[in-house]
């Protein structure tokens, strides 16, 4: 085995190149001869690579001592790299002749079939690990002149990192030898991330949090999966210490993607000063989905009164719009927001009930006091309670007062104004909490609602065909809330139906009432049709739990799962840096299999949305595509386009243009489609929610 270490890391700071941006600029080495592993179909010349056979073998093309078999040496190779630093492998084809005499002169072409790992040499076999990625590749060798023989080898890549917290002594981990003591009663209980819980890769690093610590304790925290182990040290410093540690970026970018198929596994362990004894932790496993999730969550910050923003990947949340604009009645709030489909629209009531609703573009700056609205907003203005865009941004469906048990109507986001109904007619009184599919063809709602959708407590999931533009027809319950088999919490409020991204399922939640804080509710998945009902166990926080409400899917498919956002009343962490006893609602994140079996809950176990204000109730998260202008529409600059090129056109008007053949766009840099991308050819380079992705398999 062969070890590189990097420098000994003493304290968390941002030592390590960029993760993704790293691995992203060795796929986009590709191309270059000396370093690809990718073979070269140009079409040598093959006279030239008989006369190099010839002279390597000392044989000419017509002798009949040729190559019998090819291997390669080593066959494997395991290396380690410890904090991040690059570790090589020379690896030799060695060709054995039909005489049996051998070879390991003969021209070949070397390829890796994982280029998150590392690079091989194309012509002199040399693996070099980047360090930033674990796990195990194939290492082929093909003989130029002879592509019937090859050979195969395996190089794993083992990661190690060991990390001590800014404060803690430089010995900590000598008080964390030996085998330990089992004791469960003192030993770190950990509570955050959940046992089984399911993330994507590029989520932000979780918050290891435990419980059972004081002031002079010291506390080893190990993630772990086959091919990465990740080590942090950590004394408790006392006040403010909050028994937790945040996971590092690279380390977490490292692990996620390394192995991706395997768990991870995650302990604490506590060295207790008042005994001076260590006290093994019980491990919590969790897995890592192979996807990842672009764009931006908005969510209601209850407790700001403004919908915030918080952008994939980040630790941070953004109050995009600090000064909301004030409703006809005096009040400045944003609430009950929905937005678009593309996320390039948010549309909002300004105000509590039944109040005047404005129309946002995601793409302007709306820091401004007041931001722009897309039409004026007045007295004269459209009023509702609930809204949801039609696919193309061209409508919305809006509920009108529901204390008085008004109906829904249809409205231009753009003038400000009710539409008339070109055929059918909108559900009438007792609806509430619109949902129109993704493909356009049917709109969910609350049927039989008891009184404002905010607060209902009797409900069911009804559906209307849209078979035209500005037509609804045939309205039909597709699932009672008084009938719902088994159902825990027993209640008769079903709520907030959220439609798949494929349009093909409905997530609900069902019980004694939608509103959060003080009603009881879980989440349960339905096909489009009614049938195929199942709670969502593991979601909702296990067969019992009753405290999960308001769903809303995500517009992503990614790693064989859809995502899907809720809130939820459970404990988040511990009580110090965490929600534990607080009863805050909080926004949290499940995959749910996107090809379920029949019967079966395919939730997961879910995730705490990082970022988010602890100390506040934060509901109605819509996960939204990035915002931005596409090819063609009207700009100011050019970060306001998918293109990143704000130019003029033919007019002299400044428009969204596709970016110049020598501007590719970057991993993670906007664009209108996978063309516009920097080494769009090789086929894992997708164009996905506006954004330059490589696809993770």
């Amino acid at each position: 085995m062969i070890r590189a270490s990097g420098p000994h890391i003493e304290t968390i700071m941002p030592r390590y190149i960029s993760l993704l941006a790293t691995v992203a600029l060795l796929a986009a080495c590709s191309s270059d001869t000396t370093g690809t592993g990718t073979r070269d179909n140009n079409g040598n010349n093959q006279n030239n690579v008989n006369n190099s056979n010839n002279a390597n073998n000392g044989n000419n093309v017509n002798n009949r001592n040729s190559v019998a078999s090819l291997a390669i040496e080593p066959a494997v190779a395991d290396l380690v790299s410890v904090d991040a630093a690059e570790v090589t492998q020379q690896f030799s084809a060695v060709a054995t002749l039909t005489d049996g005499s051998t070879n390991s002169t003969l021209p070949t072409i070397w390829e890796i079939d994982d280029l998150r790992i590392g690079r091989i040499g194309e012509r002199d076999g040399v693996f070099t690990g980047n360090g930033l990625v674990g796990g195990e590749a194939t290492i082929t060798a093909t003989l130029v002149d002879d592509a019937s023989k090859s050979a195969t080898a395996i190089v794993r890549v083992r990661l190690e990192r060991e990390l001590i917290t800014m404060g803690s002594p430089a010995d900590i981990a000598m008080s964390f030898q030996g085998a330990g003591v089992d004791d469960a009663a003192r030993a770190a209980a950990m509570v955050y991330p959940l046992e089984g819980a399911v993330m994507p890769q590029n989520v932000y690093p979780a918050d290891v949090q435990w419980e059972r610590g004081v002031a002079g304790d010291r506390f080893r925290i190990t993630l772990e999966k086959p091919n990465a182990k990740i080590t942090a040290y950590a004394e408790h410093s006392g006040a403010g210490f909050g028994n937790h540690w945040l996971v590092d970026e690279d380390s977490w970018r490292s692990i996620a993607q390394t192995d991706p198929t395997d768990e991870m596994t995650i302990t604490v362990d506590r060295w207790e000063a008042a005994s001076s004894e260590y006290l093994r932790g019980a491990p919590v496993t969790m897995r890592f989905a192979e996807a990842a999730l672009s764009g931006s969550v908005y969510y209601w910050d209850i407790a700001a009164g403004r919908i915030v923003r918080i952008n994939d990947g980040s630790g941070t949340r953004e109050e995009f719009m600090p000064t909301p604009p004030t409703s006809p009645n005096g009040e400045s709030c944003v609430g009950c927001h929905t937005v678009s489909n593309d996320g390039r629209y948010m549309v909002g009531r300004l105000g509590g009930g039944y109040n005047a609703g404005a129309v946002f573009d995601l793409t302007q700056d709306l820091t401004q006091s007041p931001p722009p609205t897309e039409y004026a907003v007045s007295g004269s203005s459209p009023y509702w309670n609930f809204a949801t865009w039609s696919p193309d941004n061209s409508r919305l469906v809006v509920t009108g007062n529901e204390w008085n048990l008004q109906g829904m109507r249809l409205v231009d986001p753009f003038a400000g104004t009710d539409v008339a109904l070109q055929g059918g007619a909108l559900p009438g009184a007792g609806t509430t909490h619109p949902a129109w599919s993704p493909d356009g063809t049917l709109l969910a709602y609350v049927a039989n609602a008891g009184g404002f959708g905010g607060s209902n407590v009797t409900g069911d999931i009804a559906l209307m065909d849209v078979p035209a533009a500005d037509t609804f027809e045939n309205p039909r319950t597709i699932q009672a809330g008084n009938a719902v088999p088994n159902a825990v919490p027993a209640g008769n409020a079903a709520s907030y139906p959220t439609w798949s991204p494929d349009s093909e399922w409905i997530a609900f939640a069902h019980g004694t009432g939608s509103r959060s804080e003080d009603q009881q509710s879980a989440l349960y998945l339905m096909r489009r049709d009614g049938t195929g009902l199942v709670r969502l166990d593991n979601a909702s926080g296990g067969p019992n739990a009753t405290n999960t409400f308001l769903p809303n899917f995500s517009p992503f498919d990614q790693g064989g799962y859809f995502w899907v956002s809720y809130l939820s009343r459970r404990d988040y962490g511990n009580n110090e840096v965490g929600t534990k006893g607080s009863g805050l609602q909080q926004i949290w994140v499940s995959a749910i299999k996107a090809n379920p079996m029949a019967g079966e809950d395919p939730s997961e176990v879910g995730y705490w949305l990082p970022a988010q204000n602890t100390q506040s109730r934060n509901i109605s998260a819509y996960w939204a595509p990035r915002a931005c202008r596409m090819d063609g529409e009207g700009c100011s600059v050019g970060t306001e386009c998918c293109s990143g090129e704000c130019t003029p056109n033919a007019n002299g008007e400044l428009v969204c243009s596709p970016p110049p053949p020598d501007r590719c766009r970057e991993i993670g840099e906007s664009c209108n489609q996978v063309s516009d991308c920097c080494n769009a050819d090789r086929g894992d380079i997708i164009c996905q929610s506006n954004a330059c992705i490589r696809i993770v398999n």
